[in-house]
Parts: structure tokens; sequence; C-alpha cells
């Protein structure tokens, strides 16, 4: 019987090491996606993946419903089993303006963070977004390329509050563009 007991603990610890072998090794930027696509939102395209650390990503996306463009973003979380949707916004890319935008508050998806605004670069013209805070603080906002020639733009505080902000789309010379205030 003892040794019965050994063989059932000897296998059932393989298993477990196995399992978190496995788990360890998975690709996480294949996992993340699954996550996102599994929101079966129509003509889902992934613009960018920002993983902040081991268990946290943000995931930028548009979709298309109709003939109206959305742009937004995914939080996800990985837990021991896998990646997991915690939140996101999405909104209508604007027709009438140049520079899109979306605000989500991160303190209660992670605590780490505070703030992320993002939105689609819709004017070919604009170079650089400058967020004014109320705090009079300036960021730049990191500017990605994708779907050849398509551009966002996003900035993810830690510790400073977005709300009431100035969001300016700038050209090369510096010349403001669009300026919306949240």
């Amino acid at each position: 019987m003892l040794r019965k007991t050994k063989i059932f603990v000897l296998i059932s610890l393989i298993v477990v090491v196995f399992y978190f072998v496995k788990m360890v090794l998975k690709d996480d930027i294949k996992e993340i996606k699954k996550a996102v696509y599994s929101l079966n939102q129509p003509l889902t395209t992934i613009a960018y993946i920002d993983v902040l650390d081991n268990t946290k990503a943000i995931v930028f996306y548009e979709h298309l419903n109709g003939n109206i463009e959305y742009f937004g973003d995914v939080r996800l979380k990985k837990n021991l089993f896998a990646w997991k949707i915690v939140g996101g916004t999405s909104g209508q890319t604007p027709d009438d303006r140049k520079l899109g935008w979306n605000f989500s508050n991160l303190t209660y998806d992670f605590p780490k963070y505070t703030d992320l605004l993002s939105g689609k670069i819709i004017d070919p013209e604009i170079k650089d977004v400058i967020i004014g805070t109320k705090n009079n603080n300036e960021y730049h906002a990191k500017i990605i390329e994708y779907n050849t020639g398509e551009r966002f733009w996003y900035l993810i505080t830690d510790g400073e509050g977005l709300p009431g902000s100035t969001v300016t789309g700038v050209d090369d010379d510096g010349n403001k563009i669009e300026e919306i205030t949240m």
C-alpha cells in the first residue's frame, strides 16, 4: 500500500510540475491576442500590446461595426492559468476631428498606475501629442505606427490624474493642429 501511495504522489508531482512548466513557457502575446479576439467584435485589428510587467498588459485595438470605426484599449491580468480581461474602453473614431481620445482610470485594475489617455491620430500632419495636466505638468505621448501608416498615441501615468488635461496634437514645427480639453 505504501508503494502505491508513493507512486501516486510521484505521478501527481510530475503532472503538477509539467503543468507549471507548460504555463511558464506559454507564449504571452499569443494568449493576450486570444483573449482580445474572444470579445468577438467585428473586424478587430490589434494595433499594439504594452506588457506593463509580467502580469499586466494593455492592448490597443480598433474594430469596425458597420461603417463606424472604433478605437480602444483592453486591460488584461495574468493569473495562474491564463490572461483575463479586467476592463477596457473604446470610442468611435471621430470624423470631424484630427485627433481621437479615450480616457481610462487604471487604479482599480492596475493599482500601481493612475490613468490612461489614448486615441487614434487622424491627421497625418500631427507628429507629437502633448498632454498638459491641470497640475501644469506636460507629457509627450508615445506614438505607435501600425497597419502601414496608421498611428495612435497613448500616455500611462503612475501618480498623476489626467482628468481636466488638455491634449494637443502638433506638427513638426510645433504648430497646434488639434486641441482637446477633457
